[in-house]
């Protein structure tokens, strides 16, 4: 796992420096696992800007501007899709990266729910415009194998944002030309049991406020491939 891991952030690194592109995590069950993992490689200042370590919720309001009700509803809460993005895009909000990784989940051996089992990840990559949101089950693994199997998770997730992203060079550009201004979330509309949501955001020029004020919004119309 050890290997795979460093394979897979060393595969990650090359895509970032051939862009000229840096990347930030938010992590919450991991600890700092993934920002370690990138920071094992040499040079990895060049691409890896910072990391959050945000592990309990009023950490990931007051740092990441996620928003309070997502810890309220019973079908999300602090391990779900709603959480997981909007870390990451606070991430992006607070820092100049290009990318961004959040992590979020249930590594063990307590802490499991009636509904959320041990092992449970929700992982949240944003490159560009884009975004990509999957959740995985690893079972009833020890602590450390979850926490390794969630960051090796994170890392696939990025690599596959990123194929995504350059598969669509028109968009990237555009992206490019509009660099530096605002997206804006809206979640609510998306269903918390689905395995997966991806889409874009919708990127507009408006007076910012505060970090939960500008990333409650998602442009849907894009949403595509839910996987139930």
């Amino acid at each position: 796992m050890v290997e795979e891991t460093a394979a897979l952030a060393s595969r990650l690194s090359r895509r970032l420096r051939k862009r000229g592109w840096s990347i930030v995590t938010a992590e919450s069950c991991t600890g700092g696992l993934l920002s370690s993992t990138f920071t094992d490689i040499s040079g990895a200042s060049h691409w890896f800007e910072q990391g959050w370590i945000t592990y309990n919720n009023d950490a990931k309001m007051r740092e990441l501007g996620v928003e309070k009700s997502a810890f309220g509803d019973d079908e999300a809460g602090a391990v779900s899709h709603q959480v997981a993005l909007q870390m990451a895009r606070g991430a992006r909000y607070r820092s100049d990266a290009n990318v961004s990784v959040a992590i979020t989940g249930i590594a063990g051996p307590g802490g499991a729910t009636a509904t959320k089992e041990v092992g449970l990840v929700h992982v949240a990559v944003t490159a560009g415009d884009q975004f990509l949101v999957r959740r995985q089950d690893f079972g009833g693994n020890d602590r450390l194998d979850n926490k390794r199997s969630f960051v090796a998770f994170s890392l696939r997730l990025a690599l596959e944002l990123m194929d995504r992203v350059d598969a669509d060079d028109a968009r990237l550009a555009e992206m490019k030309s509009r660099a530096g201004q605002e997206s804006q979330l809206d979640t609510s509309h998306m269903d918390p049991k689905s395995e997966q949501w991806e889409g874009n955001f919708a990127w507009a020029a408006e007076d910012t406020k505060t970090v939960a004020e500008e990333i409650q919004q998602v442009d849907l119309a894009s949403l595509t491939d839910w996987d139930e």
